[in-house]
């Protein structure tokens, strides 16, 4: 959630296109509760707030990297307007930021983003790379790691913390690893998720704050005992 080493092989040019999503427009999506069920119904819609800006802020955007104060390249990748600089709506294939995914981008040492992530972002392009963001996007009575949590703490936490021994010394990159350093730092991560820490650059992911759901996931699974 931190820290990235960048390499500075690469260089970025930025695509002017006229016909490109409005960056200062945001979709709001709230997918209907199930007809007669208990989950929610599942939306096709791929959602920037909670899919796609976690995977660029985390693995591209960190301190060191493309965030604000680094700009490595010129180049940041920490809101949705700078992150449209090198994406082509409904063209994954011509969309710098998504074709040096693996390549380049993140950097060979760092977490790599896996092929899920990667899907997700291609057919958040296809759909018409949309500021999106969705208010009811998960199942709060699923909190198991393998069901929810493993997904939710690899998006976006998986850039700093997914390879060991992970920025600041934490590693979140399994069950194990996972539930040791919450259960020896239960307070300060639910103040770090909730947005409550002593210090505002502990509040993670630090692109913005998880929605309310996944955090009520995270926090299931750490009262009932880290279900795998």
């Amino acid at each position: 959630m931190s820290l990235l080493t960048l390499t500075t092989a690469c260089q970025h040019d930025i695509i002017n296109d006229p016909n490109a999503p409005k960056t200062d427009t945001t979709i709001i999506v709230t997918p209907p509760i199930g007809g007669g069920g208990t989950s929610p119904l599942v939306s096709d819609t791929v959602c920037f707030n909670t899919e796609i800006l976690p995977l660029f802020s985390s693995y591209c955007g960190s301190a060191g990297c493309h965030d604000v104060t680094s700009h490595k390249e010129g180049v940041i990748l920490t809101d949705y307007s700078r992150i449209m600089k090198g994406i082509k709506a409904k063209q994954p294939n011509n969309s710098e930021y998504f074709t040096i995914i693996g390549d380049d981008m993140p950097p060979k040492n760092s977490p790599q983003m896996t092929a899920a992530n990667i899907a997700s972002i291609k057919k958040w392009i296809e759909q018409g790379a949309l500021n999106t963001k969705c208010t009811n996007v998960c199942d709060t009575t699923v909190f198991t790691y393998s069901g929810a949590i493993q997904t939710i703490i690899s998006n976006n936490c998986g850039g700093c913390h997914g390879n060991k021994p992970g920025t600041a010394n934490i590693y979140l990159g399994d069950y194990a690893s996972t539930k040791a350093y919450i259960t020896s730092n239960t307070t300060l991560f639910l103040n770090s998720i909730n947005y409550k820490a002593t210090t505002a650059s502990k509040n993670m992911p630090q692109s913005s704050k998880m929605v309310d759901c996944k955090i009520i996931q995270i926090e299931k699974w750490i009262k009932n005992g880290y279900p795998q």
